[in-house]
């Protein structure tokens, strides 16, 4: 699977390379494509061999500061305890960003968080020209 660059407040970004959040909520997931290139529309997604690499892009820095590793990606059916624990975002606030996004949240789980500082990496060298409104594929 692809890369990823994805844009994210530093608050948050802070949260998750302290090992404080280790689910990011997001509106959608990658689109997975079967053998004759028709979308494969799932509940979850995991990756078994490898971990999912995601390039965190901090929007209040304006830069690349680390990078993520998901090992999975989960619907979100019910807004549990363990969520609103995981993400660091309170129930209320969960819900009305869950209406924003056709009613589909995913819980995309962290297994490891390294930051590198301001200006490891910059948006060219991940083949991005600009920084994504959520994320996009690179590389």
């Amino acid at each position: 699977m692809k890369e990823i660059l994805m844009s994210i407040h530093n608050e948050w970004a802070e949260l998750i390379f302290s090992h404080k959040k280790t689910v990011e909520l997001r509106k959608n997931i990658p689109v997975i494509r079967n053998s004759v290139n028709n979308p494969i529309h799932c509940r979850e997604l995991l990756f078994d061999s490898e971990a999912l690499v995601v390039y965190i892009y901090d929007t209040d820095q304006k830069s690349v500061t680390g990078r993520i590793y998901i090992d999975r990606i989960t619907e979100i059916t019910e807004i549990s305890d363990e969520i609103v624990s995981q993400s660091c975002v309170n129930r209320d606030e969960i819900e009305k960003y869950k209406a924003q996004g056709k009613g589909k949240l995913y819980a995309w789980h962290i297994v490891e968080a390294d930051y590198f500082g301001k200006d490891w990496l910059h948006l060219k060298d991940l083949g991005a020209k600009r920084a994504p409104q959520s994320w996009q594929f690179v590389r």
